[in-house]
């Protein structure tokens, strides 16, 4: 078996449908692979506890009793929509506006703040200042639109780790406020290092909207960003969606906010839809 998706049509798609029948999931068999078929498969991963995504892959098929041979990447199909190196990519302004969503915390990030743990002050969605220098703080802040003398106060901050950070950030959290066109400008300080870890970890021809899934999902991976690219590389996409929805824990506890935010990540990889 090949893997198998919604407009594949034939043999094998009719061997699917009768698979399905067998394991109590009924479809009609008449080689089609439409939307019937696509709910049929994602009620068989549910009823099996594996990723619901409908694509009848290697791990859906080892359910069913059958071994896959895995589809290689699409080949590119021009311009940037297609198919292209990430080496060539750059995160689009749909995919920044994704992350913000995901990163920033209304009513908080617009001001300046300790997360705690391990980060220093913290201003927008992630701008961590622990090991920024005063010089490169403050040209991130001006070019984002702060006044130079703010800008210069805020720059203080670098360097600073736990009770010193925490204090700072209580002492001047009055000193500004970011607008939410503030925060997205100040991500693009800090989106470079994800956007470097897809294009040095991705080496088959992606879309836009999967590098952009990638970008986001690089923020806070839980240790399986490789592991996702090697899938990915490999052209086990099932399998990394699947890793990917497991990387939900936050100090060794279950947090909504990742369930939903992979959710939203594994939909702009398999369907190209930012929430």
């Amino acid at each position: 078996m090949t893997v198998l998706r919604k407009g594949d049509r034939g043999i094998a798609v009719k061997r699917l449908q009768e698979l399905l029948n067998s394991k109590g999931i009924n479809t009609s068999t008449d080689g089609m692979f439409g939307i019937k078929t696509e709910t049929a498969v994602r009620k068989f991963q549910m009823k099996s506890n594996i990723h619901k995504d409908g694509v009848a892959g290697r791990e859906t098929f080892l359910k069913l009793g059958h071994s896959v041979i895995e589809r290689a990447p699409q080949p590119p199909i021009g311009r940037r929509l297609g198919r292209q190196t990430s080496g060539a990519m750059a995160i689009s302004a749909n995919g920044l506006y994704f992350i913000f969503k995901r990163e920033a915390w209304p009513g908080h990030s617009c001001y300046l703040h300790w997360p705690g743990g391990a980060s220093g002050v913290t201003l927008g969605p992630g701008y961590d200042m622990k090991e920024r220098s005063e010089i490169s703080i403050k040209n991130a802040m001006i070019q984002i639109g702060i006044p130079e003398k703010i800008a210069a106060e805020i720059s203080k901050a670098s360097h600073l780790i736990n009770g010193e950070a925490k204090r700072f950030s209580e002492n001047n959290k009055a000193l500004v406020k970011l607008t939410s066109l503030q925060e997205t400008a100040l991500l693009k300080f800090t989106i470079p290092p994800y956007v470097k870890m897809v294009k040095n970890n991705i080496f088959v021809r992606i879309t836009q909207t999967e590098f952009d899934a990638l970008v986001s999902f690089a923020y806070n991976p839980g240790g399986r960003f490789k592991k996702v690219c090697a899938f990915i590389n490999q052209g086990k996409v099932s399998d990394a969606m699947n890793e990917i929805n497991k990387a939900i824990t936050s100090g060794g506890k279950v947090s909504r906010g990742l369930i939903n935010r992979r959710r939203y990540e594994v939909d702009l990889f398999l369907n190209g839809i930012y929430q």
